[in-house]
């Protein structure tokens, strides 16, 4: 269950206490990742992960759709994962969207 507001704010290497190296970034400004490479990154991942035999996942999408990017339904679609948007965050409505899904 990945439950997100699709707003990647570090990239996977320096979540685990590696240096982020804005070379590889030709957008990064400031030393700081660029939007679009943490994107392509989460993307690169979602990827991944979705073409593995016994992955399945469910994106929650929490993210304001008025000024959304759509990054959380990327997500499920390159993870080839099911999503679903919601207002409410709550235990109750993450919680009825997962058993509703292992019932089907």
């Amino acid at each position: 269950v990945l439950l997100t507001d699709g707003r990647a704010n570090i990239p996977v290497g320096v979540s685990m206490g590696e240096t982020f190296d804005p070379i590889i970034d030709p957008e990064s400004k400031d030393g700081i990742p660029s939007r679009k490479f943490l994107k392509d990154e989460v993307l690169a991942c979602a990827k991944q992960l979705g073409a593995l035999e016994d992955f399945s996942l469910l994106c929650i999408d929490t993210e304001d759709k008025f000024v959304g990017t759509g990054i959380a339904r990327a997500i499920a679609q390159a993870a080839r994962g099911n999503y679903y948007h919601i207002l409410e965050t709550g235990s109750n409505a993450v919680s009825h969207i997962a058993s509703n899904l292992v019932q089907q």
